[in-house]
């Protein structure tokens, strides 16, 4: 390919490069690998190579093909793990929609009031639990504070609008979510806040 340090060079950016589309540390990739954080750290740097078998261990925690690691390619390909991470929650979340949409069709023959269109609106919230679920799968943090604050206001918005003619005060209902909306927001920055930057210092060592 080229001289031997060169090649040290391109397998060392790329076991970085893919590690931080994984969102892993050096610390937990080496954990995986059952290896030292030090030696994770003098891979990426090129100082030295793992073994054959590591790489291939390596290839597999990416989901991506021992050749993809050691070839210098200017254009990264997202690993397979990463588009999975995507697409079964939108798959998921497919499912959804189409039992909101069954229920308007069903609703629709019964319904004369002509508000059968909340169906829709139901299955936002629903949607955030279940993009909740996967984040917290995933373990991304900042994802997880999106679908709970979603959670939050449209479940608020699903009360106004169910209430709407059952009270005139329904409108208040969004005042309980400034508060809850700010405790969460704290909590989540005592929590995740440490945790991310110390995730990104790791990235960058």
């Amino acid at each position: 390919m080229k001289n031997k340090e060169q090649f040290n060079l391109v397998v060392a950016k790329n076991i970085a490069k893919y590690r931080k589309y994984h969102g892993l540390t050096q610390a937990s990739l080496a954990e995986k690998l059952n290896y030292s954080d030090k030696a994770v750290a003098k891979w990426e740097s090129g100082e030295s190579l793992p073994d054959s078998y590591v790489l291939y261990q390596i290839s597999q925690i990416f989901g991506i093909t021992l050749n993809d690691l050691l070839s210098d390619k200017k254009r990264a390909k997202m690993p397979i793990n990463k588009l999975r991470s995507i697409i079964i929650p939108l798959l998921a979340d497919c499912i959804v929609w189409l039992v909101a949409l069954i229920a308007f069709i069903t609703l629709s023959a019964f319904d004369i009031s002509g508000r059968i269109w909340l169906c829709f609106l139901t299955a936002v919230p629903v949607s955030f639990i279940l993009f909740l679920v996967f984040a917290c799968v995933y373990k991304n943090p900042l994802f997880e504070f999106i679908c709970i604050s979603g959670i939050i206001w449209t479940t608020l918005l699903n009360l106004h609008l169910y209430l709407i003619n059952v009270t005139p005060i329904s409108a208040y209902l969004y005042l309980i979510g400034i508060p809850v909306q700010i405790a969460f927001t704290l909590t989540y920055g005592y929590l995740f806040i440490p945790k991310i930057k110390f995730r990104k210092k790791k990235n960058e060592a």
